[in-house]
């Protein structure tokens, strides 16, 4: 059995909380739940880290939607618990999968009655993913993460939010922490925190909800609410280094229930939130912030529109 997955229960198990029967056991918190009692701890362990963001609870949320289970999940449970939100959605255009996201996303908002836009790459920056992954040299993993991330900024902005939620769970973030420690990216491991503070006016402020819980416990979820979310991941993101991190912590985890959640946890615990700095520039080409003259977008989109050379 992996890391993380649900463990079957003898017939005599009783949850923890109300002593009814168990269904659900979780190995990390030597806790097992029956489905009622699981929804509960779920919310309240989303609901304690959105009580360690400095936010305004009636601040309305722009959620980052893909249709895989995390950011459905956060979408779900954040309206659960009472806040404002709205979904958005970036096509990248990948074949075949970014249609079949946009359909578990749109399946999911129907049904819970959510407001949610998709913008396409494509219209964005004149480029899907799959063209940037064929013109540029650079992994596209992390071509993909910036441009997400500078894009869903300038949304945000242009939708009129100052807060986004991502789905980034507590192996995501277990495994980015550990890959920052090894490689000793300290310009990274500094940021490395479930809240980031707006530092600058077009620049919104970001949380990780689900940092608390891990994917198994997000699946089991998803499934007891029914939400029925995209399975597997981006078909672009084979052989990720974060994936042999997670896998890594994944192996101390059968051994150690817990293990992934000390790390993190103790981390975090250990400092305050990132400051805001305030040493932006304007990118020369679009206007938005940016370190130097040009944003990394707009530096990205200008390589790709040069003709390739000419081999001799």
């Amino acid at each position: 059995m992996n890391a993380g997955e649900t463990r079957p229960l003898p017939a005599s198990a009783k949850c923890t909380r109300c002593r009814q029967r168990a269904v659900i056991a979780l190995p990390s918190h030597h806790a097992n739940f029956c489905e009622a009692c699981f929804g509960l701890f779920f919310r309240r362990a989303v609901l304690r880290a959105m009580k360690k963001f400095p936010i305004k609870a009636q601040e309305p949320i722009l959620v980052a939607v893909s249709g895989g289970k995390d950011s459905l999940a956060v979408w779900s449970v954040l309206h659960d618990l009472g806040y404002a939100t709205k979904g958005i959605h970036l096509d990248l255009g990948i074949p075949a999968f970014s249609e079949v996201s946009q359909e578990a996303i749109a399946a999911f908002a129907h049904r819970k009655g959510l407001s949610w836009t998709s913008y396409a790459l494509r219209d964005l920056i004149g480029y899907s993913i799959e063209e940037i992954r064929r013109k540029t040299r650079r992994p596209i993993c992390s071509v993909c993460g910036m441009i997400k991330r500078r894009l869903l900024n300038r949304i945000a902005v242009q939708e009129g939010f100052r807060l986004i939620a991502t789905g980034h769970n507590l192996d995501d973030e277990a495994g980015r922490l550990l890959g920052n420690l090894v490689r000793h990216r300290r310009e990274y491991i500094e940021k490395h925190y479930p809240y980031l503070p707006s530092v600058h006016p077009r620049l919104p402020e970001k949380i990780k909800p689900l940092y608390r819980v891990s994917a198994e416990e997000i699946r089991t979820y998803c499934r007891v609410e029914g939400i029925e979310y995209l399975e597997g991941a981006c078909p672009l993101s084979r052989g990720a280094t974060s994936h042999m991190f997670k896998e890594a912590l994944d192996v101390l985890e059968g051994r150690m229930p817990g293990t992934k959640r000390d790390f993190l946890f103790a981390y975090i615990e250990a400092r305050s939130a990132p400051k805001p700095v305030d040493d932006f520039g304007t990118c020369d080409r679009c206007g938005e912030p940016c370190y130097g003259t040009r944003c990394s977008v707009c530096a990205l989109v200008e390589r790709l529109q040069k003709p390739p050379r000419k081999e001799s």
